[in-house]
């Protein structure tokens, strides 16, 4: 996965109730009760044009049954797309294409409405740029997060996906055993990819119900056809896992499984360059990692730490919360070693204790998953630039994408985008676009809201909302982006933020 999609756990948990509703919506235009959201005056449209992928995980409603769609569309630019897309979901896998509308505001805020039965037939987005946006799925019968991007047509085949990669795949997994139901499984790895349809030289990490395996072997086949739309299969000790996939360019692939069971999905990165030693990770870094605990019972870690280059691991601060147990603070410190291949293992001592397998990739992007008995969780890290911060390091325009459980609610997922407004003086307003389990709420101004940024990165910001109040825990990756954690008792939610580009 990217740095956008680092953060995007199904969290398998009981669904306690749902409430319908909806509010008004983006750029005028309203949302009837029970209905999608209403399409706003498209002061912007011309923003998103071209052709571009997408993906959305999540949840249906009211069942919480996983949902995985990825896909691409081309855009007019005068409000018009259409494209393919694979959705795996309680219907079953479906291929097909669509076609919609949409609309996009001057605040880089958008809303689409698509003509199709299986996956979303409801967007609300916010563009960072032209090339890059936040996605929600903003029905009243499903909610989902993901990305959008645009294509390079230079990378719509089999000859152009060729090197080393790394993945992060999240989602439903395989049965325990005969008599018990599946949970979230979360993996990691990297392969190479030789340009003639060949997936060799593969290794993963696999954190599942059914148990724990630890570097074992991947091989493959892909194919691409039309639309930068391709097919994996991949081979392993786990299981044998079938995907369809959308080519974003040649370091960016969105990978979706349309097997019955399991159920993942995720993003495939080129590799970071070698050779592979301790100085691949030297820096102070910024992570975070959401999944589930011990009790199959939503959790969300998030922190700083530095890496001297020689194995150690030092100054660190870990947060976490678990099932809305907050846990701030805490002290972190730890080793590393990486192999040749570019697999790393990095033993934290916190609380909790974390034994993380990670994978550098070329954005800069560092994939984590858990391979200890305690944790099933996923995510990433990556080094910070610009330091030392401040609030005003953090000032600008940014869409934010948040996603985890709203414990008071629903019990269930909650999906979030819209616009965060940073004025560089400690001080945020902006809206939130959320979708709580089918709890529609589009155009959620925030108000009397703050931030705080200490030097090393870590901060804290409040939004205050009509749908209710966040308190999160902030990382700073650089000037553009920073990492939330939610720190109250009511949500066990992470997220990102991005600088606005436009």
């Amino acid at each position: 996965m990217t740095i956008y999609q680092m953060f995007k756990i199904v969290v398998l948990s009981s669904v306690i109730s749902v409430v319908l509703a909806a509010l008004t919506g983006c750029g005028g235009g309203g949302s009837p009760v029970g209905q999608g959201p209403g399409l706003g005056p498209g002061d912007n449209n011309a923003l998103l044009v071209g052709q571009y992928t997408f993906s959305l995980t999540g949840q249906t409603v009211p069942e919480g049954a996983v949902v995985a769609i990825a896909g691409s569309f081309t855009a007019d630019g005068n409000g018009h797309l259409g494209g393919v897309q694979d959705v795996n979901s309680k219907l079953g896998v479906n291929t097909g294409k669509f076609g919609g509308t949409y609309s996009l505001g001057t605040d880089g805020r958008g809303n689409a409405v698509l003509g199709i039965q299986a996956g979303c037939a409801n967007w609300q987005f916010t563009m960072v740029s032209h090339t890059h946006g936040l996605l929600t799925c903003l029905n009243t019968s499903m909610t989902a997060s993901g990305t959008i991007d645009l294509q390079d047509p230079s990378s719509l085949s089999v000859a152009a996906l060729k090197g080393n990669y790394v993945f992060s795949f999240s989602g439903l997994g395989l049965p325990a055993n005969a008599q018990s139901g599946a949970g979230l499984a979360v993996m990691a790895g990297d392969w190479t990819m030789d340009g003639n349809g060949n997936i060799t030289r593969g290794e993963m990490d696999v954190n599942d119900l059914s148990g724990i395996q630890q570097d074992i072997p991947v091989s493959g086949t892909y194919s691409v056809g039309a639309n930068g739309r391709g097919i994996a299969t991949l081979n392993s000790s786990f299981t044998t896992q079938k995907f369809a996939f959308y080519i974003a360019n040649r370091g960016d692939l969105k990978f979706v499984e349309t097997d019955a069971q399991p159920v993942v999905s995720g993003e495939v990165l080129a590799q970071a360059s070698g050779p592979f030693t301790p100085l691949t990770l030297k820096g102070q870094l910024a992570f975070t990692l959401s999944g589930v605990d011990s009790n199959n019972v939503p959790i969300t870690v998030g922190g700083i730490f530095s890496s001297d280059g020689n194995g150690g691991i030092s100054n660190g601060v870990l947060d976490s919360n678990d099932g809305g147990t907050v846990l701030l603070g805490s002290t972190l410190t730890g080793n590393y070693a990486l192999s040749t291949t570019g697999r790393g293992l990095a033993n934290l001592t916190s609380s909790p204790a974390l034994q993380l397998a990670f994978y550098p990739a070329a954005n800069g992007t560092i994939e984590l998953v858990d391979i200890g008995s305690g944790l099933g969780v996923v995510g990433m890290a990556r080094g910070q630039i610009g330091l030392p911060f401040s609030v005003a390091s953090t000032s600008g325009n940014y869409a934010p994408s948040f996603t985890g459980t709203n414990l008071i609610s629903s019990g269930a997922e909650e999906d979030i985008t819209g616009q965060l407004i940073a004025d560089g003086a400690g001080n945020l307003n902006g809206v939130l676009d959320v979708n709580n389990f089918g709890s529609i709420f589009q155009k959620n101004p925030i108000s009397g809201s703050s931030y705080t940024m200490a030097t090393n990165g870590r901060g804290t910001a409040v939004l205050n909302t009509a749908s209710g109040t966040f308190d999160m825990q902030t990382y700073q990756i650089g000037p553009g982006t920073i990492l939330f954690l939610e720190s109250d008792q009511g949500r066990v939610i992470v997220g990102i933020a991005e600088k606005q580009q436009f």
